[in-house]
């Protein structure tokens, strides 16, 4: 659309050009002419006395703009004026007579309709023309725009893409920026999931050490103070094990069919459903959801399943607004807990095959919702996702920088 404008707004502005200096060519044609059929008249007055070529002697004929302007008894000078869509060509001959032709404009018109005519029809012709390379260009630009865009949004969903076009313009920069960046980011994911993983595994064996000997010292409140230090210690290594494990994509699950309902205990069942889950993940899900519900919010107002739904709520004062736009931030925490309950629900969740959607309802709290698979009837096929809820978005990604 952009090509078309320019080009109809450049082909106006020549069409403006070339028929103002047309007209103003055939009008100098037109006086030429008036004035050579004046000279002509003139000629064949003075040898026959005779009045050819529409020559006219009557001052009367001639329009005053034109009587004002001719010199008094100038025999050799001759005038001309335009208008009402006549050519005068006048020269005074005495005092009282005034040689004068005028032709008519109407073949000046003529050829200027004629060309207008024809500027129209090339205009048709060259515009369909323009369009159509205007859509060539524009549809290959916007070709490779999409290519980055696309893989700019699987990166931004944790996943690995590269948008890679040739050339040197300005969206082949841009694609080249988007590759180092997903490259440097998958770098940096690397290294944060290693540091986790290797972190964890060496805390692993001194706090086992420490629960050992914590068990050893005799009773007393500052003993129990110990222990309880220690459990919470023991609780975030094996927490950031299984962090770990998620963010290594090795997992392997086995789905069979359970009934969602028996699988949350405790929860109002407003329609149970069979589908398609690995019971131990789906134990680790409702227990990091609920034990989030009471550390942050406050405690669990809600715990329903509604077919393959599994939905949480609580009496908080909601999800930080970065957590609902970009998922679950591990060690972002309000101040108790280690802040890796959500990463882990989502990243078991990611591992299901089931969604996970957070947000704040109107009437205050958190909710936090799970969809799990359900099983596919056709057969050979051992699960879907489930038709309920299709508007839940994808399981988010672990986060990929550590909270405040």
């Amino acid at each position: 659309m952009a090509v078309v404008a320019a080009s109809l707004a450049t082909l106006l502005g020549v069409g403006i050009v070339v028929d103002h200096q047309s007209a103003a060519d055939a009008r100098d044609r037109l006086r030429t002419q008036a004035l050579t059929e004046l000279d002509a008249g003139i000629a064949v007055l003075e040898v026959t006395s005779t009045l050819r070529y529409d020559l006219s002697l009557d001052p009367a004929r001639v329009p005053r703009q034109l009587r004002e302007s001719l010199p008094e008894l100038d025999e050799d000078r001759a005038s001309t004026y335009y208008a009402d869509g006549r050519m005068w060509a006048a020269r005074r001959l005495s005092a009282d007579r005034i040689a004068s032709v005028a032709l008519d404009d109407a073949p000046v018109r003529t050829a200027r309709t004629s060309l207008r005519e024809r500027m129209l029809v090339a205009a048709a012709a060259v515009l369909p023309l323009t369009a159509l390379l205007g859509m060539l260009v524009g549809a290959g630009l916007s070709r490779r725009l999409r290519r980055a865009a696309t893989a700019a949004a699987v990166i931004s969903g944790g996943g690995a893409a590269r948008c890679t076009v040739g050339g040197r313009d300005e969206v082949a920069a841009l694609s080249r920026a988007v590759d180092e960046m997903a490259d440097a980011l998958d770098r940096r994911l690397r290294v944060e999931q290693a540091f986790s993983a290797d972190v964890a595994h060496e805390l692993r064996t001194p706090v086992a050490g420490l629960v050992s000997a914590s068990e050893l010292l005799p009773p007393g409140e500052a003993t129990d103070l110990l222990r309880a230090l220690v459990a919470r210690l023991r609780h975030l290594v094996e927490d950031l094990l299984e962090v770990a494990r998620l963010d290594s994509g090795t997992e392997e699950v086995t789905l069979t069919p359970h009934l969602l309902g028996p699988l949350v205990p405790g929860a109002d069942i407003v329609r149970d459903a069979e589908v398609l889950v690995d019971p131990r993940r789906v134990e680790r899900i409702v227990g990091n959801l609920v034990a989030n519900a009471e550390r942050h919010g406050g405690g669990v107002t809600g715990l329903v399943v509604d077919g393959p739904r599994l939905v949480v709520r609580d009496a908080g004062p909601g999800l930080p607004d970065d957590v609902l736009g970009a998922g679950a931030i591990r060690f972002h925490s309000t101040g108790q807990g280690s802040g890796l309950g959500l990463t882990i629900v989502q990243g078991q969740a990611r591992v299901l095959g089931a969604t996970v959607t957070m947000a704040n309802p109107p009437g205050g709290g958190a909710e936090v919702a799970v969809e799990f698979r359900t099983p596919d009837p056709s057969p050979g096929r051992p699960g879907r996702p489930s038709g309920a809820g299709t508007s839940a978005s994808p399981p988010s990604p672990p986060a990929r920088r550590p909270g405040p």
